[in-house]
This record gives C-alpha cells, sequence and structure tokens, in this order.
C-alpha cells in the first residue's frame, strides 16, 4: 500500500457493514441473479442481523454475482467512519444518504484498488506522479461526509481516472 494510504483498508469485512452491497444496489434476473431487485430494496435473503440467509450456497441459489462482488472495503467504511455504525434499518430517515455515499466510496475504493495494482505496470515518472495525485485525491485529508462524498462524483475526477486507465492500455 502506498505510503499516502496507510489506514485504507481495500478488502471487503462484512461484519462490519450493514449490507449496503444486498441493499442499494439494484440487480436483474440473469444467469448472475436469481430475481430482480430495485436499488434500496433489501435482498430477500438478507436477514435482521444484516446477514445473508443464503452465503453457504450463493452459487446453487443463482446469485453467482454476489459471489464475484467486491465493495473493497467502501462498505465497512461507509458504515463506521460516516454513519458512525448507525444502521438504515435502524435510522430509516438516512437510509438513502447511507446508499448514495456507500456507491460513492464503491467508486472511490475501486479506484483506488486499481491505481495500486496500476503501479505494478512499468510506469513512467510522469503516470507515478499522477497515480499519486489520483490517490491523495481519493483520499483527501479531511475524513469523507456522505455530502463530501455525493458532491465529489460530480467533480471531474473519476472521468480524469477513467482517461488515464485508457491511457494504460498499452503497458499491460
Amino acid at each position: 500500500m502506498p505510503a499516502n494510504l496507510p489506514n485504507i483498508k481495500l478488502e471487503p469485512d462484512c461484519t462490519n457493514c450493514a449490507a449496503y452491497c444486498c441493499v442499494a444496489l439494484a440487480f436483474d434476473r440473469s444467469n448472475m441473479f436469481a430475481y430482480d431487485k430495485q436499488a434500496a430494496e433489501p435482498c430477500k435473503h438478507l436477514d435482521k442481523a444484516h446477514s445473508c440467509t443464503i452465503h453457504d450456497d450463493l452459487d446453487t441459489q443463482g446469485f453467482k454475482g454476489c459471489i464475484r462482488y467486491n465493495c473493497f472495503g467502501a462498505g465497512q467504511r461507509v458504515f463506521r467512519e460516516i454513519f458512525e455504525g448507525r444502521s438504515w434499518r435502524d435510522h430509516p430517515s438516512e437510509a438513502q444518504d447511507m446508499f448514495d455515499a456507500y456507491r460513492v466510496m464503491h467508486n472511490v475504493h475501486e479506484f483506488l484498488a486499481m491505481l495500486q495494482a496500476a503501479r505494478k505496470l512499468k510506469l513512467d515518472a510522469v503516470q507515478i506522479s499522477q497515480i499519486e495525485a489520483f490517490e491523495t485525491e481519493l483520499n483527501p485529508t479531511s475524513p469523507w461526509t456522505s455530502a463530501t462524498l455525493i458532491a465529489f462524483q460530480t467533480c471531474g475526477t473519476f472521468e480524469e481516472i477513467r482517461a488515464f486507465f485508457a491511457g494504460l492500455r498499452d503497458r499491460v
């Protein structure tokens, strides 16, 4: 992990989350999901303790998408840092803010993981400097809040990072 990201955990920890991925995200019935689910609708396999009742059988129950999904640690970060351990079940008036923050934080963490992986490529000094600049933007010195995350998604950084990765295609 780069020096400027010492406290960011990019691995999921479902025991320290409020199952945001099982609620905030929508999915369509397909070979990856056994039924249609709207965003902000709890998965029907989610229990009151935010645990999956079919976790050990996701594949055979038709939920390969759940097996493949990775929040890159965004769930526990939103739950613990931004909402201080409050659940959408216990604080329904904050639920939509929680789900919106989770979706943006997932993008932040996914990009941090991709930038970390990009460091393994043969990069020039300009590209390494750009990675460091992006990591700084994605990990500001002031803690994220729900409002700063929502505002951040429209500032253009995500598009800049996507363009940067498109420029690395010849390095892979």
